[in-house]
């Protein structure tokens, strides 16, 4: 009888062999009960068939061969040689489509290869567009192209297109133009009439973020009148909200909000649309429609979402709500971390880290303390951030190295983004895990499957440069930097490089030129590397001609250019182009830009030529002391050393050197050095300087010390009170030289003397009077 109604089928016309196949199937399927316990397969109770005795043995021996992984071909095999090779063709298709239903998908594609093998029964069309799932999910794409390819034209209908299509659009980009052959074919075979084709194409559009297509494809959907179901309508709005085109996505909805059942993946890529949109109210709309479809899956998207909403009450109550209805994992665990350091709750974040993660029992996941990390470095929490660093560094996962760790990631599928293998590089580096940051930047760099950026190539420069050496960076941008990826920052890179070795100046005038061929030289960063190894190597000639091109292409300087250029003159004595220099890119306000390795170079340049008050100006604390010292040993030598006029009045230093060198001091910070050099000077006069003590007084208001203050004005009087009487000594000296004088001359009687030398006031009148009488 069965057998009967297989060989029927396969001579049935084609308009009637779908529809009675679907009955005999939907037949089929009602043969199948279900016993007391929960088995895989149950009984069948249709006498017709066999009795519930036979069906029961078969059943078990199925249920043994899966539980034992054993084939079930074979069960299959034995049993039909057990009924004298009278199989029932519909007990055998029960069994396949149980097995497919159940997702057992190698089990089932082994019964339908024995089937076919066996000529159980001719497969329908409907059967051969399962047979060609199967194909895909077992063996892949390209296997099931093949059975499609060797599918008879008059057996390729509606269903086994549909299924190819769909193949191709879960595909993405690289089966774009075979979606697209296949749904022209299907155009022209007239076989567009189901949403299904439609939703495929707008899936594929969807996932390449083509919204243009998409609409395409509803405008030809509305023409013929198809109608638009759920899944292109959840498609369609997720391509909108993908592109932010807000208001298309809002009137979308409307009109088929209705008739739709939204999809918790739509709904939060809708709110995703409205925060970056601004639309916060908005999205906490959508969100709050996500959780009314009460599926688990979508609660980490949802702490995600609230924690860029702002919502941390929220964020904490799906939190909950998490740990009640599903097992806690790694991404749960991410998703709640990473919305609390957004949220600013640091404390949060780590009771969670620390009392829940890391006694989760979890396998360990490297994106859950690198969330942590990140967002410790981003609050400039840097000590915290290279705590966890080093104690995730010591995790026992991480003695081996780190991509296997990263491709098991990979390999199970799990969501590994550029993005975490750029922040686990930055942290490794701001660490200095050099080797480990290497490898993950290889890894990254290798991926196929990424969007790599010239940048991610600098980086791995950098790490190749610094672990192995410059041969091997070297060997990197040769070898493994595609050319379309050799950018300004990339060759600018190479030539940092060079320029930082002391036989690299032949490599960097070659890069330097060959960044001049390609247009790279409208920055100042290549002008810097070349015009500081110029300068290393003693070939100032030609840093100076670097310097008049950044003078014609108008290329600003910045610190190191000036750096650079005052160390250059300074070495070269040329203080008159180093004070032009300074003055037209040193302003006051930037005067501490300058390197103190510069302003040390410029001091011993004024110290050379003489310019001690010059090189005092702009030299450390210790170097100003020095170069004081020396001043008053050179001015003492001096004023020693002249002994031609001894009558000539002479100071060792004035008080206008007295007044820079405390002023300097006081720039740099060094109150007290100032207050030695105070307490060292004595006014020469004939007018005291009140400009010395005010320097200080004037600080010490600044500070608010006013007990300071009276006692730098107690101390500047009693200085100009002892300027005063060494002037009135000076004068008095001066007035018995001339008493002594007159006496040689005008022959004062000895009496008068006398008189003079016992009264003062007396030898003072006869001072003046003897004075005027020599002319004096």
């Amino acid at each position: 009888m069965e057998t009967l109604i297989c060989l029927t089928l396969t001579n049935l016309s084609k308009t009637k062999q779908g529809c009675v196949a679907r009955n005999l199937q939907q037949h089929a399927k009602r043969l199948i009960a279900h016993s007391s316990r929960p088995r895989f397969f149950c009984t069948y109770r249709n006498g017709t068939l066999s009795s519930s005795a036979t069906n029961q043995t078969l059943q078990s021996r199925i249920e043994a061969a899966l539980d034992q992984k054993a084939a079930i071909t074979t069960v299959l095999e034995q049993w039909r040689q057990q009924q004298g090779n009278q199989l029932n063709p519909l007990l055998v298709r029960g069994v396949y489509e149980k097995l497919h239903e159940s997702k057992r998908y190698s089990q089932a594609l082994e019964v339908s290869n024995w089937m076919v093998n066996n000529k159980i029964c001719n497969h329908l069309p409907e059967d051969l567009a399962v047979r060609f799932h199967l194909i895909e999910n077992v063996l892949g794409l390209e296997e099931s192209e093949k059975f499609f390819n060797s599918i008879p034209e008059n057996l390729k209908g509606e269903s086994i297109y549909t299924a190819l299509l769909k193949s191709y659009a879960k595909s993405g980009e690289k089966s774009l133009s075979k979606a697209e052959s296949t749904f022209e074919k299907m155009r022209k075979l007239g076989m567009l009439l189901r949403p299904s084709p439609y939703n495929s194409m707008v899936s594929l559009y969807s996932s390449l973020r083509n919204r243009v297509k998409v609409d395409e494809i509803l405008r030809e959907m509305k023409e013929n009148n198809t109608e638009i179901d759920s899944p292109t309508v959840n498609n369609t709005l997720r391509v909108y909200a993908a592109v932010s085109d807000v208001a298309t996505m809002d009137k979308f909805l409307a009109d088929w909000n209705e008739t739709t059942t939204l999809e918790w993946l739509t709904t939060l890529d809708m709110a995703k649309a409205y925060l970056r949109d601004g639309s916060k109210g908005k999205a906490r709309d959508m969100l709050r429609k996500t959780e009314e479809l009460n599926d688990p899956k979508s609660y980490e998207g949802l702490m995600r979402l609230y924690g860029e909403a702002g919502e941390i009450e929220d964020v904490y109550r799906i939190w909950d709500l998490y740990k009640k209805t599903r097992n806690k994992n790694n991404e749960g665990f991410r998703a709640l971390i990473g919305s609390l350091l957004k949220l600013d709750d640091y404390k949060g974040a780590e009771e969670i880290y620390y009392n829940e993660w890391e006694c989760s029992g979890l396998e360990f996941d490297l994106r859950v303390p690198s969330t942590l990390i990140s967002g410790y470095r981003a609050k400039g929490m840097v000590k915290k951030a290279d705590n966890l660093l080093y104690k995730t560094m010591k995790n026992k996962r991480l003695v081996k190295p780190i991509n296997p760790l990263i491709e098991d990631w990979l390999k199970n599928k799990n969501q590994v983004k550029p993005s975490n293998l750029r922040d686990l590089i930055k942290n490794l580096c701001d660490s200095n895990q050099l080797s480990k940051a290497l490898e993950v930047s290889s890894l990254l760099c290798d991926r196929k499957s990424f969007n790599i950026f010239p940048e991610d190539y600098v980086t791995r420069f950098h790490l190749c440069e610094k672990v192995l050496g410059l041969e091997e960076g070297e060997k990197f941008f040769e070898r493994s930097i595609p050319g379309n990826m050799k950018d300004y920052s990339v060759y600018n890179t190479l030539l940092t490089s060079y320029t930082r070795s002391d036989k690299g100046l032949e490599k960097a005038e070659g890069v330097f030129e060959k960044m001049k061929e390609l247009g790279f030289l409208s920055k100042l960063s290549p002008y810097n590397s070349m015009i500081s190894l110029y300068i290393q190597l003693g070939k100032q000639g030609r840093a100076k001609n670097l310097l008049l091109v950044m003078k014609e292409k108008n290329i600003e300087h910045d610190s190191v250019t000036t750096n650079n250029v005052l160390r250059m003159y300074a070495d070269e004595g040329d203080i008159e182009t180093m004070e032009k220099y300074r003055r037209e890119w040193v302003n006051d306000d930037e005067q501490t830009k300058l390197e103190m390795r510069t302003t040390g170079e410029m001091a011993k340049a004024y110290e050379r030529a003489g310019l001690l008050l010059k090189a005092m100006e702009i030299t450390s604390k210790r170097e100003v002391q020095r170069i004081w010292n020396e001043y008053k040993k050179k001015a003492k030598e001096e004023f020693e050393r002249d002994t031609l006029r001894p009558w000539v009045k002479r100071d060792e230093i004035k008080n206008e050197e007295y007044r820079n060198v405390i002023r300097t001091l006081l720039k740099l910070g060094d109150v007290q050095g100032a207050e030695a050099i105070y307490e060292e000077w004595e006014p020469q006069g004939p007018e005291f300087d009140n400009g010395i003590p005010c320097l200080l007084i004037s600080r010490y208001y600044e500070e608010d010390d006013k007990d300071k203050a009276k006692e730098v004005e107690y101390s500047s009087r009693q200085k100009r009170r002892r300027m005063q009487f060494k002037l009135f000594k000076e004068d008095l000296i001066g007035c018995a030289v001339g008493v002594v004088v007159s006496v040689l001359l005008f022959s004062v009687p000895p009496i008068v003397l006398s008189l003079c030398l016992q009264n003062p006031v007396y030898f003072f009148v006869l001072a003046i009077v003897l004075l005027a009488l020599s002319g004096y």
